[in-house]
């Protein structure tokens, strides 16, 4: 079996990675209008923004309570419910003591790194090597159909919507990144010079862990691809010229 080469491993998992933050934020705007436009009030809509979302809200505010205590971090408060602060919306919320960036980026990274490992669980565990390239998309596809055909299957994939929609950090989240992002750089930048060759058991572990992640982006984004045309195209039907608003 061969190896894929760790400079094509990162930019593949960085690649999957962008498209599929790109594709959510979309997602996530079509189906706040949609669930608008079917509960005809703000309110109504966000609290069926939240349900529909809510398994992977929980894990996303329990990963980071969870890092918190495992760090020693003070915790404050749990919340678990929608609210609207100023053009922004909060899902939910762990208000915990301000400590070192070093780690408030842990806390952060935290639902990231529990929704990868319940969508791995999900998908039947990590797959292997060879499920990289130019192959990725119908791997996933694929993937995504075998569930249907499985018992539970719809079950698991409305899980790895919820979770796989819910794990990237928050703005607030995201405050204290620099410092994982630092780090993230000066690997990136060791691998493209050569890291395997100067530290193979580094060069190793980074090539071999992006290479098992990228399919979980890609299965994730395999499910929300379809979901967004779908919801893209309801949307340009009720506001083609011509057509009468609902009373």
């Amino acid at each position: 079996m061969s190896v894929p080469h760790p400079v094509e491993t990162v930019l593949a998992f960085g690649s999957t990675g962008l498209l599929l933050y790109l594709a959510q934020r979309s997602l996530h705007r079509n189906l706040q209008g949609a669930l608008l436009r079917l509960a005809g009030h703000p309110d109504r809509a966000l609290v069926l923004y939240w349900a529909l979302l809510f398994p992977g809200i929980l894990l996303h505010e329990l990963s980071h309570w969870g890092m918190a205590l495992l760090l020693g971090i003070r915790r404050y408060r749990f919340a678990l419910w929608p609210r609207r602060i100023g053009g922004q919306i909060r899902l939910g919320a762990v208000l915990l003591e301000e400590v070192d960036p070093f780690r408030m980026s842990l806390v952060g990274a935290a639902p990231m790194v529990a929704g990868l490992a319940l969508i791995a669980l999900l998908d039947g565990g990590p797959p292997g090597p060879e499920a990289s390239g130019l192959g990725l998309p119908l791997q996933a596809g694929s993937a995504l159909l075998a569930l249907t055909r499985e018992a539970g299957g719809w079950v698991r994939i409305y899980l790895l919507f919820a979770v796989g929609n819910t794990m990237w950090p928050s703005p607030s989240d995201r405050a204290a990144w620099p410092v994982v992002g630092g780090i993230g750089l000066i690997l990136a930048g060791l691998t493209f010079a050569g890291l395997p060759e100067a530290l193979p058991a580094a060069g190793s572990l980074l090539t071999q862990g992006t290479a098992q992640l990228t399919p979980l982006l890609a299965l994730v984004l395999a499910l929300d691809l379809p979901l967004l045309v779908g919801l893209v195209a309801l949307r340009a039907a009720f506001e083609r010229p011509g057509r009468r608003p609902s009373p």
